[in-house]
């Protein structure tokens, strides 16, 4: 983010400085902090979306107004309606069904992801 590259370059810098992060990990030590971040707390939420919501929040929102001044996030989509997007993605990463099997996957999930919200061509 600091490096205010374009918007299509920060969200997979992002993804691939998490794949070669996840690469280095113990697969095992990987799925116990899962475990822990995505058991659900006493109101529902889950410890991954809170921390999802402390520390993100203000840095999406960044990216989500760089990516529309770029012509990468179509305008049709508030501010309102991409974090709680986002929160959906990360609720539903939560699962230990999804982020067991999820690893593999994430350069295609980032892509799918930026895909999804660009503007109509």
């Amino acid at each position: 983010m600091a490096q205010n590259k374009p918007f299509e370059e920060t969200i997979i810098e992002m993804s691939q400085n998490k794949i070669r992060f996840l690469d280095k990990v113990n697969k095992q030590f990987y799925l116990d902090l899962m475990a822990y971040f995505t058991e659900k707390e006493d109101d529902g939420s889950t410890r991954i979306m809170a921390e999802y919501t402390k520390q993100s929040f203000d840095m999406m929102l960044d990216l989500f107004h760089r990516g529309r001044k770029e012509g990468k996030v179509d305008l049709k989509y508030s501010d309102e309606f991409l974090i709680l997007y986002f929160q959906a993605l990360v609720e539903g990463i939560s699962s230990p069904s999804i982020y067991e099997r999820i690893l593999p996957y994430t350069e295609e999930w980032t892509e799918l992801l930026v895909k999804g919200i660009a503007p109509n061509k």
